[in-house]
């Protein structure tokens, strides 16, 4: 039987002992190593997640849009993004929980790209709407412009068309030529005696001619003639024609067949027994309708 001494057994109990504290020690080391680089793993992910998301907020700040309706869409995923960010900073996140986080931040870039992308449409299609609106407003001062030398031009003819027309109108009358008139004396079979002394007449002889017009409608015309004695009295009264609001007395009517030509008419007034033709100045009208065609005088000695 061998018998080992105690100071051996000694030795090799502390030998156990410190190998397996190295052992231990080593272990130790490793871990707080590795928790090390864990924590700076993490605190670097929360610093990265944080700045990824405040950058988002500051891209929806600088979005600015007129669609209410795009307005609640931008609001709506910036609350969702700040919420985040407050959890990031206020929790002491694990790499499974910023996994989580940066898992929700994908999806709310996602949502980010498609609100921006209706932004940026939206944009373009009101920049086309406002050059489309300039263009129309160009089209409608254009047009403004035109109106306006339209309305100038048509001022112009119109005030020519009157003109026209009143000269037209003015053209449409009868008209007269060599209007005579003379006291007769007597009337033979060849010519007709005239004279000048009231108390050898008892008729006066009134004679001229229709012009020709071309603007004068052909057809049956009413030849009005009025002598006035020199006391301002119708002589040799045949009645009165009305012309609207308007009277005449007249001396004699002559029915003429209008044909666009020359016409000579005459006719012999004779005074009324009641009333002889005195000395002094006779005037004598020519009318048809209302219009005075012509006058002229006779002086009776």
């Amino acid at each position: 039987m061998i018998v080992i001494p105690h100071t051996y057994n000694h030795r090799l109990i502390i030998g156990s002992l410190v190998i397996a504290f190295v052992v231990l020690g080593s272990y130790s080391y490793l871990n707080y190593d590795k928790l090390e680089d864990y924590t700076s793993y993490v605190a670097q992910e929360k610093k990265l997640l944080e700045n990824e998301l405040s950058e988002m907020i500051t891209r929806y700040d600088k979005v600015q849009v007129d669609s209410e309706s795009l307005n609640i869409k931008l609001e709506q995923s910036k609350f969702k993004i700040k919420r985040i960010l407050d959890s990031v900073k206020t929790l002491q996140p694990s790499a499974a929980l910023l996994d989580l986080y940066r898992s929700k931040i994908k999806s709310l870039q996602k949502e980010k790209e498609e609100v921006l992308g209706l932004v940026s449409k939206l944009k373009k299609e009101n920049e086309r709407l406002a050059l489309k609106a300039e263009k129309i407003e160009q089209d409608l001062l254009g047009v403004k412009g035109v109106r306006s030398a339209l309305k100038v031009k048509n001022k112009g003819l119109t005030s020519i068309n009157n003109t026209l027309s009143k000269k037209i109108e003015d053209a449409s009358h009868l008209e007269i030529e060599e209007l005579n008139a003379k006291a007769v004396k007597r009337i033979t079979r060849k010519r007709i005696v005239s004279t000048d002394k009231s108390h050898k007449a008892n008729k006066l002889h009134v004679e001229f001619t229709v012009s020709k017009n071309k603007f004068v409608e052909e057809g049956e015309k009413d030849i009005y003639i009025q002598i006035l004695n020199p006391n301002n009295n119708v002589i040799a009264d045949e009645g009165v024609v009305l012309f609207g609001k308007q009277s005449l007395i007249y001396s004699k009517k002559i029915k003429l067949d209008y044909k666009n030509e020359d016409v000579n008419l005459d006719a012999i007034i004779i005074a009324d027994v009641d009333q002889p033709l005195t000395e002094g100045v006779y005037f004598v009208n020519i009318f048809y309708d209302n219009t005075r065609l012509g006058t002229t005088s006779i002086t009776l000695q």
